[in-house]
Formats: structure tokens, sequence, C-alpha cells
């Protein structure tokens, strides 16, 4: 089979029924669809981890090799954000209060998971015995979006919560661990990565974060300038006449009919 033709069946394939299934998955009114959505997700997801067997030969097998390696990190520092932001005064989905510390927990086994591959020999290798690219385009820009996301979130519950000082400290100290461990990496060699390289990435991160950001604003100011030029064409709706005296009498007795009163 042509190697074009394998990856597309291999890996893009099973890479886009991810988000279908994902998307199916939250189906309310059909159950099989619900479930089909889950089987057909994890199914891409296996093809996708399979990658660098199935297709080894394709550069979009690191793109598998570096998923198989940081889904057990990534995952951990995810559910663990997510214990410690809804363990709080809440209104919806609140978790106990003990969700807390072991939220914390998690994030910190994933932080101490990321940097075993980071300086260690577990760092993502291809068969090749080259280090995974994707590798050095992901953990910056990783720690970076989750250090602004916790930090972001943390003014947020300062500034617009309701006694969520504890969640926002717990936010805040995950962010600085983030920062920390960047800071770490751009100044001490790992195994495999040369801090100044590293620092390269690290820039580069910063600035696809920096764009992302402008990109956004700019796209909502657009958009908001669209519907603002086009409330702005509308002709200005015809005022309607006060009502008259019989209208006011009619409105009154039917008032006093249905609810009772007085006019």
């Amino acid at each position: 089979m042509d190697e074009i033709l394998e990856a597309a069946l291999l890996f893009w394939l099973p890479l886009a029924v991810i988000p279908l299934g994902v998307w199916f998955s939250q189906s309310k009114s059909s159950t099989f669809g619900a479930r089909l959505g889950i089987i057909s997700s994890l199914i891409g997801l296996g093809f996708v981890l399979s990658s660098p067997w199935t297709v080894p030969d394709s550069p979009s097998s690191a793109v598998g090799h570096l998923f198989g390696f940081i889904l057990g990190p990534s995952i951990l520092m995810l559910v663990g954000l997510f214990k410690v932001a809804y363990s709080g005064n809440v209104p919806v989905g609140r978790l106990p209060s003990s969700d807390r510390n072991f939220g914390a927990i998690l994030f910190a086994l994933g932080i101490l998971w990321l940097s075993l591959m980071h300086w260690w020999e577990i760092t993502p290798t291809l068969s090749s015995g080259e280090l995974n690219p994707y590798w050095l385009i992901f953990l910056p820009n990783f720690l970076l979006s989750l250090s602004s996301i916790s930090m972001a979130a943390g003014l947020a519950m300062i500034v617009y919560g309701d006694s969520r000082d504890k969640e926002s400290k717990y936010l805040f100290g995950m962010s600085l661990f983030s920062i920390l461990f960047l800071l770490c990496a751009m100044n001490f060699d790992s195994s495999n990565i040369e801090s100044t390289e590293f620092r390269k990435y690290v820039w580069l991160s910063i600035a696809d974060i920096i764009g992302i950001a402008i990109g956004s604003i700019l796209a909502i100011f657009s958009f908001a300038s669209v519907i603002f030029v086009y409330e702005k064409s509308l002709p200005k709706p015809k005022s309607i006449p006060a009502p008259t005296e019989e209208e006011l009498s009619r409105v009154s007795r039917i008032i006093k009919e249905n609810i009772g009163g007085e006019e």
C-alpha cells in the first residue's frame, strides 16, 4: 500500500474520528449514538497511539508517538486543575473540599512525570534515535498555557468569586510551579536537550500564544464591529402612540375581572 494512503487510513482518519466520536457521545436523545461515539473515539485513539508500529515510515507517526508519552501526565495535570477549581463555592458541579488537596497531588505528580521525561532518560525519542520534534513544541506551549489559565482562573476567583481564596491560592501555586519548570528547563541542560535550544522554543511558544491572543481579540473586535455597523444601518423603529382613554379603561376592566382590584 502507498505510504501516503497508509498514513491517511491508519492515522489521519482515526484522528478525525476522535472528535467526531466525542461529539456523538454527548448526545442525550440516543443512548446508542452516545455509546457508539465513545467506542469510536477509543478505537480512533488506539489507532493513533499505535501509529509508530502501523505507519513507522510516515512522519505522522511522530504525533502518535508523542500522544503516547504525554497522555498520562497531561490527564493528571488537567484533572488536578479541574478538581481544585471546582472544590470550592461553585453553584453547579461542586466537588468535596477534600478534592482540593487530591487535585494538587495529581498536578504535582503530572509535573514530576514531565520533569522525569525532560531531564531523565524517558524523553520521547523516535526509533531512529532522534528526539521527537513535537516534544519541543508541546512542552513549552502546554506549560505556558497551563500557567496562564491557572493565573487567570485564580484572579477571576478573587475578583468575582465568593469565598474562593483557598482555591485561588492553589491555582496561583500551580501557575508558579509551571513557570519554575520552564525557568529550570531554560537554564539547565537535560540528557537530550540543551537549555539554549529549549530556550528558543520557549520564546517561539510565547510568540505563538501572544499571536493567538491578539488574533482572538481582533476577531472579537471585528465581529462586534460588524454587528455594530449592521445595527446602525437599520432604520429606527416606529414609535407606538400612547394608549387612548378608551383603551386604558378596557385594560383596567379586564384586569379587574381577572385578578380583582380597582381602577
